[in-house]
């Protein structure tokens, strides 16, 4: 019996056996099924299909292998639903490695995603990559930063299953400020035979036998404060498997992220082989934007991702359907109501010409999710928020699983 064969049924197998534990997920009317496909145009993805393969291979035994993925985008990432609905299927599939990468998002004063939770009793400084009064560019690989403003330092992270899923952790990989000033930060409670070590500035692994799902990390900064600054951790069990970090901006662009001080160096730092980038929705609300513009942008981050990340994939997904809030006043009352995005086909043909002419793929969410004025069927049948831009749980579990879908069609058709 030849690979392919003996992959396929592993796949459907694996697929009947972990039905159970998969995210309830609600379909819409005018989702283009034939069209949840990826574009490869020219790109060689057999490595990366190579490497999922051998996770899949229980005769081999050995060292851990991991898969790493990063998904890279705005609000729609930040919220944690689309790249969940992506994660849980591929760990199912391929194998768990850890939650991922995880960042301090509420402690920046905004919203984190329902599986985990950062928290502190102390108050914290925090910056941003989102363009505007309190952009900065140096931020860490998950484009925010806290800083502590007293000298203690006292963080806690805690994971929660959402849907019956194993998500302990025995290794917790902290990023931070790249000083050798950095405090030392010591679990409260000590895990059995524990190992803290650096392999380079800025990261710091906690890594000990049983797994958990709440560490709690104090110490003291006998420093200057920004010596203390923390950009976010990798939450991992030792192993193998994939491991999918997803890295969400409110409001961001490809410019934010181009705009992060050596952003591609700090990225590599995930070690991915596939980095999908899933923006656009913000420029396409900007009355400024130009397909010059958004080619340039586009090409400045893969540029820089490409430089310092040679070896790894990329996945260019495109925005869906949206439209633009307006208002008016009308007998004294403020009054709503939502008109077409003309630069929406800007910056798709932007993003799919981008991916075409580099032997980038790209994955046409825009034409998948039913194309123009889709998004009034989404908010119709409660796939889409009212305000015709953001989704809802159940309407990100449905994006999640069709680009799940997308991949694990490619991945059957290679091993073939």
């Amino acid at each position: 019996m030849n690979r392919g064969l003996i992959l396929l049924l592993c796949t459907i197998f694996c697929n009947i056996a972990l039905t159970s534990r998969s995210i309830e997920v609600d379909t819409i009317s005018c989702v283009n099924w034939e069209a949840d496909t990826i574009m490869f145009n020219g790109a060689d993805w057999s490595p990366l299909f190579d490497r999922m393969y051998s996770l899949q291979d229980t005769t081999v035994h050995g060292e851990r292998k991991v898969v790493s993925i990063v998904h890279l985008g705005d609000s729609h990432v930040q919220a944690g639903y689309f790249s969940e609905a992506l994660r849980l299927p591929l760990q199912q599939q391929w194998g768990n490695a850890g939650r991922g990468l995880i960042a301090p998002l509420r402690l920046s004063k905004t919203n984190e995603p329902a599986d985990y939770k950062i928290t502190s009793p102390q108050s914290w400084q925090h910056k941003r990559c989102i363009i505007g009064k309190k952009f900065s560019n140096n931020v860490g690989v998950s484009g925010i930063s806290i800083t502590p403003t007293g000298r203690k330092v006292d963080i806690t992270i805690e994971t929660m299953s959402r849907y019956g899923e194993e998500i302990g952790f025995n290794t917790v990989r902290l990023f931070h400020t790249p000083s050798d000033r950095f405090p030392i930060l010591m679990p409260t409670d000590t895990p059995t035979d524990l190992n803290t070590y650096s392999l380079q500035p800025g990261e710091t692994y906690y890594t000990w036998c049983d797994t958990t799902h709440i560490i709690h990390l104090q110490g003291n900064n006998n420093h200057s404060h920004e010596h203390a600054t923390i950009y976010g951790a990798s939450l991992e069990n030792g192993k193998s498997g994939i491991l999918l970090h997803a890295i969400g901006n409110n409001s961001a662009t490809y410019e934010c992220y181009n705009r992060v001080e050596e952003y591609g160096l700090k990225l590599s730092l995930l070690q991915p082989h596939l980095i999908i980038i899933s923006m656009g929705t913000n420029e396409s609300v900007s009355s400024h934007i130009t397909h010059e513009a958004m080619y340039r942008h586009i090409h400045t981050l893969v540029t820089d991702i490409r430089t310092h990340s040679p070896e790894a994939l990329i996945l260019l997904t495109t925005p869906a359907d949206n439209k633009l809030r307006k208002r008016y006043r009308k007998n004294g009352k403020r009054r709503t109501y939502y008109t077409e995005n003309k630069h929406l086909d800007t910056v798709t043909e932007a993003i799919r010409s981008y991916g075409a002419e580099h032997n980038i793929a790209v994955w046409d969410w825009y034409t998948i999710g039913g194309g123009k004025g889709a998004c009034d069927t989404w908010v119709k049948e409660k796939g889409m928020r009212k305000d015709h831009i953001h989704y809802t749980e159940q309407g990100y579990a449905l994006q999640g699983n069709l680009l799940y879908q997308s991949i694990l069609k490619a991945y059957e058709e290679y091993i073939r």
